[in-house]
């Protein structure tokens, strides 16, 4: 199997891979599912409020208050997809700030795992269900276990700023794993990228490998092509200099824009990093690209290249493709704006904060003692005549068996031949 082959095959394409129509398609229809149900939790809120007041007070309901109902139903304002959105992305910020508060701090990988995890919960379930800040924590500390970095929960939750407690922590355990559909493998475009970078260091050492489709290179004309490139935007005392810096600057935008964008829901890892990369370094991106699959696309080049049979390259199809699709991706990486650096974005989020405080699901707002209370109530468990304490379920399995012997007992005392004296075998 190619390294295609592999991605296509993984949870993350088949489940978590989208058009960008698709993408708003979902998010819209989880918020308004959400809202509904929303407006629905406060009106049962409502009358239980308004069923103890006047229990207490020794006076009747009102029979007829469906008018108001409705009134207080159309006064309660939900969140709109385009304000959820902004919420989960300042909360996948935050997953980011709350693992640079340990010591040592948590992995990059890790942090990007939940952040990815927090991103899919929130396909299909709302904020306003569900607030970011209890299932931040849990995404982070889910990470931690499925990235094979181990921390106790003790440990974990004690470095949270605050009084979180590890209840708080586990409590929507369960719950952000049906979000994220029990698939917890997230790919990286990390990875991809230290290959690269590792590939242009080679070249620039002169031990590079050229490609097959360019059998008459050798690794001597893959260095001199490599100096000749046009100058980086920051100047470099060396070669080598400039692959570090351009790592450093793509290493830092996947661990940022890459996250807090809809990249990994849109693009692959690898069209990620190389993105990425193209914003850090374009004439080193471009060297790359032109490395692997031939010359650059441009206005200049009227018609496809074609081999020496005159057949059109297959490799130049993709190179244009790829190159529209890396354009793309740039753009969306580029317009990232990081919260806390936007005054407008930050007035913008303290009126979507205060927003979502009158539209919170009231039977969603605290998940760990929603659990205290289900573990607290009588367990239906009952006690059968034997003494073995069973189920509900169970003692009426129970029941039915004995009333069907009981059956056959009445059936064979009213045949006038009596039993049978051998009884049939059956096979085994």
């Amino acid at each position: 199997m190619i390294e295609d082959d592999i991605y296509r095959a993984s949870s993350q394409y088949r489940l978590w891979s989208y058009t960008e129509p698709s993408l708003q398609s979902l998010r819209a229809s989880t918020n308004a599912v959400a809202s509904e149900r929303v407006r629905a939790a406060l009106r049962r809120s409502r009358e239980t409020h308004q069923s103890t007041a006047s229990s207490a007070a020794g006076t009747p309901l009102p029979d007829n208050n469906t008018e108001i109902k409705n009134k207080d139903e159309k006064d309660v304002e939900c969140l709109t997809p385009e304000e959820e959105l902004v919420l989960v992305r300042y909360y996948c910020e935050k997953t980011l700030e709350l693992g640079e508060t340990y010591k040592p701090p948590i992995p990059t990988m890790v942090r990007a795992t939940a952040i990815q995890y927090l991103r899919r919960f929130y396909l299909t379930n709302s904020p306003m269900t569900y607030h970011p800040k209890s299932i931040m924590a849990c995404a982070l500390f889910v990470a931690t276990k499925t990235d094979n970095y181990y921390i106790s929960l003790r440990q974990f939750a004690d470095g949270i700023p605050g009084d979180t407690t590890t209840e708080d922590v586990i409590a929507p355990e369960f719950l952000l794993m049906q979000g994220l559909r029990f698939t917890f493998d997230v790919r990286h475009p990390f990875r991809g990228l230290e290959g690269g970078v590792m590939e242009l260091q080679a070249i620039a050492q002169g031990q590079g490998q050229p490609a097959p489709h360019l059998p008459h290179e050798t690794a001597e004309d893959l260095q001199q092509g490599l100096l000749s490139i046009a100058p980086p935007p920051v100047p470099s005392s060396s070669m080598s200099d400039r692959i570090a810096r351009a790592h450093g600057t793509t290493r830092e935008l996947l661990k940022s824009a890459a996250q807090m964008t809809d990249a990994y829901f849109l693009y692959t890892p690898s069209q990620i990093w190389f993105s990425a990369f193209l914003l850090a370094d374009r004439p080193l991106a471009e060297f790359l690209l032109d490395v692997k699959l031939g010359g650059p696309v441009t206005a200049t080049i009227p018609a496809p290249e074609t081999d020496e049979n005159g057949l059109v390259n297959p490799l130049y199809e993709i190179r244009s493709k790829l190159h529209h699709v890396l354009s793309e991706c740039s753009a969306l990486l580029q317009s990232y704006t990081p919260l806390s650096s936007d005054p407008a974005q930050m007035k913008s989020l303290k009126r979507i904060a205060k927003k979502l405080y009158h539209c919170q699901n009231p039977e969603k707002v605290n998940l760990a003692a929603a659990q205290k209370r289900e573990s607290a109530q009588p367990s239906t468990a009952v006690q059968s005549d034997t003494g073995v304490v069973t189920s509900e379920s169970e003692t009426e399995r129970l029941a039915k068996k004995r009333k069907l012997e009981q059956e056959q007992v009445v059936r064979q005392d009213g045949d006038v031949f009596g039993p049978e004296l051998v009884t049939q075998r059956t096979k085994q």
